[in-house]
């Protein structure tokens, strides 16, 4: 399995479904997304001169639209939580969260920052 069916196998069902890399694809957004991307990959185990694993070091942007009912930003707490469990079980390792709101876009935006490695096969 991929790094990418990693992260929508663990997430998918959070966001009904409402996941993909880099950027949501919909003209409209839906109530809650996420999105991921990469930041590095970098071999991190050698053996003869052979790249025994890889680390992949992954950003996963939630957003959630406020409901309009002048409550500002979104509950991010229970999110971040379920994020974290999820990743976790999946194998990440979690580095960091950080959270902001977008006033122009009323959009609550959390970003998770985290790893996971992937074992090279050897012959």
């Amino acid at each position: 399995m991929t790094v990418n069916q990693k992260i929508e196998s663990a997430l998918s069902e959070l966001v009904n479904g409402n996941i993909w890399p880099l950027v949501c694809p919909l003209e409209t957004e839906p109530a809650q997304w996420i999105t991921y991307q990469p930041e590095l990959e970098a071999p991190e185990e050698f053996g003869d001169d052979t790249d025994l694993e890889w680390v992949h070091y992954m950003q996963i942007h939630w957003f959630a639209k406020s409901d309009g009912g002048g409550k500002g930003a979104a509950d991010y707490i229970a999110a971040r939580s379920e994020i974290r469990n999820r990743l976790k079980t999946a194998g990440f390792c979690i580095e960091s969260f950080t959270q902001t709101y977008e006033h122009d876009t009323r959009t609550t935006h959390m970003v998770c920052c985290c790893n996971i490695i992937e074992e090279m096969e050897t012959e």
